[in-house]
């Protein structure tokens, strides 16, 4: 860092030296730029400043802490440049000490005021350069305007060198960019939040006493508080988001539940549908057996028939006989052919036996042997609840 005595030229060559350091490497490179971003007003589309929230917090706060104080400092960052478009990155704030003389000349920039702002910053911001300045003044006049354009050229000539004004009694701030011989107005910028320790550890060991040393820090309490209320404000959008995830895991563990359910429920109904069936089905055999008996009624008292009767009565008889002998045989062989195809299936209830279920349905329980073999039952005592015999 070169230095030259007399003058402000000290000033121009620090901000020629670190305008170089903060183009190199950075123009014809895609430009980085940050996710979480907060746009205030119209930015402009091929000039654009970033600036960090926690940067541009201290700013307000010394400058509203102490709104009747003229004050200054410089902006550190970088700037990228790609294509047309060129950007500027504010990630730092050093606070220039200025002498009593301030309240006579007003914001000034020597020697002395470069050689502390250099100091803080290799050892604060050791990779950020110089890429505007800032200062806070009670009443923007236009005489006052005219003496900060000539300080911006004077200590911080460049295209992309930034100037941020606030005017503590209007409580106005805006962003400056020199052009066409003019310190013009900037529409709008961008406010991006990342973890800025360099600025934070700056600011907490920076201390801003107020003009009575004895009173209290005002600056520094808003300053703790101010970091406070972000890392509050980040653990708790940290906590948002894991209820949020722990909330759609159970919404969709409750939804595999209801499924699993449902599916259940329907096998169930399924399960009722086909014991019913069943039921009916028993109940029909039942009722046919039932209705196959017909009754035969005895006639008392001494009929003797006739010869020709007799003879007819023979034929009939006869006929009778053997049409009954085939019916029946047919009867018996449907019955068999039925009982053989189709046989009578019986759910398990609690108490069953083999030998209850074949004295209910057969009458005694000399097919006991027969059911066991024929639904291949290893123990006949042995039955479960649900399940299932065929009657042969």
């Amino acid at each position: 860092m070169k230095r030259v005595k007399g003058g402000t030229m000290i000033e121009i060559i620090c901000n020629e030296e670190n305008s170089d350091k903060s183009k190199k490497g950075t123009r014809g490179a895609a430009i980085r730029r940050p996710k979480n971003i907060k746009q205030i007003g119209e930015v402009n589309s091929d000039k654009k400043i970033y600036i960090e929230d926690y940067a541009f917090t201290y700013i307000n706060s010394i400058a509203y802490n102490n709104p009747s104080d003229i004050q200054a400092g410089v902006l550190l960052g970088d700037n990228q440049v790609d294509g047309e478009e060129k950007c500027v990155f504010i990630k730092g704030i050093i606070k220039a000490k200025l002498g009593k003389e301030v309240e006579e000349k007003g914001v000034y920039f020597n020697e002395n005021v470069w050689n502390v702002i250099y100091t803080d910053v290799e050892k604060y911001f050791p990779d950020l350069s110089v890429v505007g300045w800032f200062a806070a003044i009670p009443e923007v006049t236009p005489e006052r305007m005219l003496k900060l354009k000539k300080i911006h050229l004077d200590n911080f000539a460049g295209t992309m060198k930034t100037f941020y004004l606030i005017d503590t009694v209007e409580k106005e701030e805006n962003f400056y960019l020199y052009e066409n011989g003019e310190l013009k107005k900037q529409k709008g910028y961008v406010c991006f939040y990342e973890r800025n320790y360099e600025m934070q550890e700056y600011m907490l060991e920076r201390r801003e006493r107020s003009s009575s040393e004895e009173g209290p820090d005002k600056v520094m309490k808003s300053i703790r508080n101010i970091i406070k209320e972000k890392e509050e404000l980040r653990e708790q959008k940290k906590s948002t988001r894991f209820m949020y995830g722990v909330s759609t895991f159970m919404v969709v563990v409750i939804l595999v539940i209801g499924i699993n359910l449902m599916n259940n429920y329907q096998k169930m109904k399924k399960f009722d549908k086909s014991i019913s069936s069943l039921m009916v089905q028993m109940s029909g055999n039942d009722s046919t057996k039932a209705d196959t008996v017909v009754p035969v009624n005895k006639l008392e008292g001494g009929v003797y028939p006739t010869e020709a009767e007799t003879e007819g009565t023979s034929i009939i008889a006869t006929a009778t006989e053997s049409f009954d002998v085939t019916t029946v045989v047919q009867t018996e062989e449907q019955v068999v052919a039925a009982t053989v195809k189709e046989p009578v299936i019986y759910t398990v209830k609690s108490g069953d036996t083999i030998m209850g279920i074949c004295k209910k349905y057969y009458g005694d329980t000399s097919k006991c042997k027969e059911v066991t073999a024929y639904n291949d039952i290893k123990d006949e005592n042995v039955l479960y609840i649900g399940q299932q015999i065929k009657l042969p």
